[in-house]
């Protein structure tokens, strides 16, 4: 058995190559806002879901229409998040509330009646608050 060897003018090529790769892929990626540029549209989402209290059990389709729309067409501006912490429970957040107008209302596995989703969003909420508190140094 012999061992192939990849000359060194072309391995110094692959390097050089790879390395270009590397730095255009980090060059491209997504900044992450600041918290005072990304907390008004988190803001405007969180405020632009109904309060329970307006839903109630049943609401009428037209409602949930108007509030899915509205959840994914905003999702695109809370991502990226300012903090990586984020990501996960801004994501989440978005996925429930979406659901739950989906549905309209929610009965499925995840979720069974928006009682129990407006609790979900109100739990990722406060853990949301709590990050960016920290993240603004209060």
């Amino acid at each position: 058995m012999t061992k192939r060897f990849i000359p060194v003018h072309r391995r110094s090529r692959f390097v050089a190559l790879a390395t270009a790769i590397l730095l255009l892929g980090s060059a491209c990626a997504t900044a992450r806002p600041g918290v005072e540029t990304w907390q008004p549209a988190w803001e405007a989402i969180v405020n632009g879901v109904p309060d329970e209290s307006v839903v109630g059990e049943s609401p009428p389709r037209s409602l949930c229409n108007e509030t899915l729309t509205f959840l994914r067409s905003s999702r695109a501006s809370v991502d990226p998040t300012p903090d990586l912490t984020l990501d996960e429970p801004v994501r989440e957040w978005i996925d429930i509330a979406e659901e739950a107008f989906f549905e309209c209302p929610p009965r499925g596995q995840k979720l069974d009646g928006f009682a129990e989703a407006y609790a979900l969003l109100a739990r990722l909420e406060a853990e949301i608050d709590s990050v960016l508190a920290i993240d603004q140094g209060t």
